[in-house]
């Protein structure tokens, strides 16, 4: 009786280690879709040449890079062994029609995932030259995702270079023809295509939270949090700008941003985006009452603070656990809040409820 007992602990754990060893399984995590576990070959290839320690010290040998020379002097450090979270990534595709393409996508869905229960969303946006596995890398993201309970979806934006709708772009050769005329569709009219309809695939296939869904990016992704976050402004429950391109012109464009709560973080030794970018969207928000929480943080460059930085990516992902649709009731107006009545006067009438988004 013992021997038997022994072999079928045996089988259960050669079971348990060899689904280890393969990763989780994309039919059950990601139903419906096209995917694989990520490897740890691909992490480490996603890194590409380290220049510096994790831990941000010198790498023997090889010269300190220099923060101020820009796209120059950014800090890169070897991948380090998956996390269990980061082992639970999956490097999907799917097809767009508008780009005659399959595009890519990372995903990843925490271990608290059932089919009946509605999941907050995290849509995390690339920055220039930073494919979706790289993104989805960053220290601390799936961790924190596991940890809180996220869905967190790293589309691709149609390439590593299209500012997610941003900017202008040029006709892709490749791509269909416009509805309406004989003009194909731009690098960049693509990316927002793209990245919101991978938006609505994820929906599709997942018990999405229509409360609770954010909106994040590094740098051009900080440029497309800024651009779709605005544009699609009702889908939004929070967007978290990161050393964010492009930024808030002015208090007219805030306008679009009043009722989405916003993180804003930025180094201030950054030589790439200017943190006076941050700083001017920080004020055009302050000029219309939009609510927001603007963070620069002191000697930091543009990205390895955060890339290498789990500690402050973790303010992101507190920031999204606090904040949804339900309990925000946009900026504070002099109409919520109804002078009291006069002592033995009438009541004061009842607080308006939630206005809608311009």
């Amino acid at each position: 009786m013992w021997k038997t007992s022994l072999l079928l602990c045996a089988l259960s754990l050669t079971a348990t280690s060899l689904f280890a060893q393969r990763g989780p399984d994309p039919a059950q995590l990601a139903p419906g879709q096209t995917c694989k576990p990520v490897t740890q070959a691909n992490a480490d290839a996603s890194a590409g040449t380290a220049n510096i320690n994790h831990d941000g010290t010198a790498l023997l040998g090889t010269p300190a890079p220099d923060i101020s020379r820009g796209f120059n002097g950014i800090p890169r450090s070897a991948q380090p062994k998956l996390t269990s979270s980061q082992q639970r990534i999956l490097e999907c595709t799917y097809h767009l029609a508008e780009a005659n393409a399959d595009m890519p996508y990372t995903l990843f869905v925490p271990s608290t995932y059932a089919p009946n229960k509605p999941m907050p969303l995290v849509v995390d946006l690339h920055g220039l030259s930073i494919t979706p596995l790289q993104q989805i890398l960053f220290d601390g993201t799936t961790d924190f995702a596991e940890r809180y309970g996220f869905i967190v979806l790293a589309p691709m934006g149609f390439n590593v270079s299209s500012w997610w709708g941003s900017r202008a772009g040029m006709p892709v050769p490749t791509a269909a023809v416009k509805p309406g005329g004989d003009v194909r569709y731009s690098n960049t009219e693509l990316a927002e295509i793209d990245a919101i309809a991978a938006v609505k695939l994820i929906r599709e296939k997942f018990p999405i939270d229509s409360d609770r869904i954010y909106l994040m990016g590094h740098s051009m992704g900080g440029a497309g949090t800024y651009y779709l976050g605005a544009k699609y402004n009702d889908l939004w429950a929070g967007l978290a700008p990161i050393s964010g391109a492009g930024g808030i012109a002015d208090a007219a464009a805030a306008e679009r941003y009043k009722r989405i709560p916003m993180l804003i973080m930025h180094g201030d030794k950054d030589s790439i985006v200017a943190p006076v970018t941050s700083r001017r969207s920080a004020m055009a928000l302050q000029a219309v009452g939009a609510q927001h929480l603007y963070l620069e943080f002191p000697g930091k460059d543009h990205e390895f603070w955060i890339r290498r930085g789990a500690e402050n990516m973790e303010k992101v992902f507190l920031f999204f656990n606090t904040v949804s649709k339900r309990t925000n009731v946009g900026p504070i107006t002099s109409e919520m809040v109804p002078a009291p009545a006069a002592r033995g006067g009438t009541p004061a009438p009842e607080t308006p409820g939630r206005g809608t988004r311009p």
